[in-house]
């Protein structure tokens, strides 16, 4: 068994949102004011399996594989540029009609929520 295939009973991204014709995997958990958690570079949302737990007594927790990464699409062709990150993210607070929610982002993740500010 692989190790990515390992972790996916534990931490399974039950939705998914249609960016430019590819799929992104992404769940929420709890309830309160919504806070994002964007993962970075080479990682997953996974990142976050351990910190969630905690978060979600306090608030409603987003996570999302960023696009090329974890259960979202990958392959040849697909753009995982930070230029398209801070789209998707953008898109994704839409689609989420989150308006002001706290984001937290992990290296590449911090950048993405700061561009897509």
């Amino acid at each position: 068994m692989r190790r990515e295939e390992l972790w996916v009973r534990d931490w399974e991204l039950t939705e998914s949102f249609d960016f430019r014709g590819h799929g992104v995997r992404w769940a929420v958990w709890g309830e309160g004011r919504p806070l994002v958690l964007i993962h970075g570079t080479p990682f997953s949302s996974y990142v976050w399996h351990k910190v969630v737990p905690y978060l979600k007594n306090q608030c409603r927790v987003y996570v999302y594989d960023l696009l090329g990464y974890g259960r979202s699409a990958t392959g040849e062709g697909i753009d995982v540029s930070l230029g398209v990150q801070n789209q998707l993210l953008a898109a994704l607070l839409r689609y989420w009609r989150l308006e002001r929610p706290h984001i937290v982002g992990h290296d590449f993740g911090g950048t993405t929520a700061l561009r897509a500010h």
